[in-house]
């Protein structure tokens, strides 16, 4: 059933959850050195439409939809900071519930489906009363890439006109399938894999692990369990596709994570608690800002074996570091998967921001001050 577009954020309205606390406090190997100054872009002249992961924990196969501080929370934690170089959309939806998809098999079709259709509209509410042309990055992380793939596939890569917007997908957690040995087909038949951070209309994708993910892994390989898109025929001949944000022509880099800490909860939430996804109250980093970030601790790789392939996230070897990660809170099987987004959010801002220029100039415009 159609309805109007519920909106976590949203350019222009009163109370935007997008522009609250977003300095962090720079942590080096012996303590704080500094703070990281946010700046929202003035007039930025690109967009970024946002769809959040798995965070409802109500007790049906859907969530209402109503923007929660659990779904405000997750929002400022992924998606505020790319306000540094777009216009940021992030709407609620009818997402599948953690509950609906722990339960055996997954999450029904029909609980899919509801959830797409609200992203969809969403969407097509954007393009109608929102884009006027203007190109688009679009983020999502989890159940919120699963779908944007699905958009991709659906809408976007189909239409000529709406496939030219795009400046590129950054499908965190979604497992993009592609042919093996291919920067294309599989998911996507047209839209192929970003190669360098200077190009556009590509596809950045990636599920993290430490180390050698087990060989029951949730992600990393292309018939995962948490696979919720179908798939193509030839599914034998396709590989899941790793994309490092930090270095898309391959090679191991230093990721740039922002954590958030307690300073970015919506008012009068509670200390943490269950809002952030893999992190409880008693993990979330303790600063004056919104986030934390950790420079030169942390670098990542992609490796593949067969068609599996994945992020290596590790901790980057020092004579003297005196910082440690928050306690993550995972399976195995998971890996990173809850964390893998914070842990790269810088890496995808600074990508947003490169992508976005070199779209611009190839358009005969140029970015926008910021």
């Amino acid at each position: 059933m159609a309805h109007p577009t519920v909106w976590v954020c949203r350019p222009g309205t009163i109370d935007d959850n997008c522009a609250t606390n977003l300095d962090a406090t720079i942590l080096g190997p012996t303590g704080p050195t500094g703070t990281d100054a946010y700046r929202a872009a003035t007039n930025p002249e690109v967009d970024c439409f946002y769809v959040y992961p798995t965070v409802s924990q109500v007790a049906l196969a859907n969530a209402p939809l109503k923007a929660t501080d659990t779904e405000v929370a997750v929002v400022r934690t992924q998606a505020a900071r790319f306000g540094a170089d777009c216009r940021v959309f992030a709407p609620v939806y009818e997402q599948y519930s953690v509950v609906s998809r722990l339960q055996h098999g997954g999450p029904s079709d029909s609980a899919r489906q509801l959830a797409f259709a609200d992203v969809q509209s969403a969407w097509n509410d954007y393009l109608l009363n929102d884009n006027r042309g203007r190109p688009v990055v679009l983020i999502g992380d989890d159940q919120g890439a699963e779908m944007l793939l699905r958009l991709l596939h659906d809408e976007i890569e189909p239409n000529e006109g709406q496939r030219a917007l795009l400046v590129s997908a950054l499908l965190v957690g979604a497992d993009v399938r592609v042919r093996h040995g291919s920067l294309v087909g599989g998911d996507l038949a047209q839209i192929p894999a970003c190669q360098r951070h200077d190009e556009f209309g590509c596809v950045v994708a990636y599920s993290a692990y430490e180390g050698t993910p087990p060989a029951d892994a949730w992600f990393g390989q292309p018939n995962a369990p948490s696979r919720g898109v179908a798939a193509p025929a030839g599914t034998l001949n396709l590989q899941t596709l790793c994309t490092n944000p930090a270095a898309l022509g391959g090679g191991a880099a230093a990721l740039a994570p922002y954590l958030p800490t307690a300073g970015l909860l919506p008012d009068g939430a509670p200390d943490g608690g269950d809002l952030l996804p893999g992190l409880s109250s008693t993990d979330l980093p303790v600063a004056s800002t919104g986030f934390v970030t950790y420079p030169n601790f942390l670098s990542a790789n992609c490796r593949q074996s067969g068609n599996r392939a994945w992020l290596d996230i590790s901790v980057r070897p020092a004579y003297v570091d005196q910082r440690a990660l928050p306690t993550l809170d995972t399976l195995p099987t998971w890996g990173l998967h809850f964390d893998e987004f914070d842990l790269t959010l810088g890496d995808l801002v600074q990508l947003v921001s490169r992508q976005s220029v070199a779209y611009l100039a190839a358009h005969g415009a140029s970015a926008g001050p910021s």
